[in-house]
């Protein structure tokens, strides 16, 4: 009867507990287009993931969580303001003193069924591999200059009477320089 209970859980019920915590980037891109940054790992044939981020906005101090062993989901959420990271543990409990001095000895109590973490994002985040976000970086960095001068020529052109208004310029220029960034980011992202 006590090793039937190791696997049928008798007087027991599943809890599950969650915890709520914002997390902010690791990486800000123009445009306030921010990344989640993932490595994969291979563990034999399996391949887990760590993924990075920080707790505090101006933290220098980076938080992971391993894909060992627990369930990780990516959900974009469109109304989600600020991004986070929920925790919801499964385990079993006794439901009451009889079932646990019963079956005393046996680790059902507190025993973990599933763990996951879901990162809740807002649809200005990015969950990009490290290897890809340097390939990211370097096109940004390499294209950025010539398409959006690029584009902010034709504008322009469509335009003739913004071009004495700097500040319509320089408006337009944010706004060619926020899309190239989410366009390139988009090319390389999970998401």
């Amino acid at each position: 009867m006590l090793i039937a209970d190791t696997h049928y859980h008798w007087g027991t019920e599943l809890k599950v507990t969650s915890s709520k915590k914002t997390i902010y980037p690791l990486v800000n891109f123009p445009g306030s287009n921010h990344i989640l940054v993932y490595r994969n790992i291979s563990q034999g044939k399996e391949q887990k993931q760590i993924y990075v981020y920080k707790n505090k906005t101006q933290s220098h101090k980076s938080q992971t969580t391993y894909s060992n062993g627990i369930t990780v989901k990516l959900l974009i959420n469109q109304s989600q303001k600020n991004a986070s990271r929920i925790k919801s543990v499964s385990q079993y409990r006794y439901t009451n003193k009889a079932d646990q001095i019963l079956f005393a000895g046996i680790i059902n109590n507190h025993q973990i069924k599933k763990n996951t973490v879901s990162f809740v994002l807002p649809r200005n985040w990015f969950v990009i591999s490290k290897t890809n976000l340097v390939k990211a970086g370097k096109d940004i960095k390499k294209n950025t200059k010539k398409t959006v001068s690029k584009q902010l020529k034709d504008y322009l052109q469509e335009h003739p009477k913004e071009a004495t208004n700097k500040s319509a310029i320089q408006r337009e220029e944010n706004e060619l320089l926020k899309k190239y960034t989410k366009k390139t980011l988009v090319k390389y992202s999970k998401n």
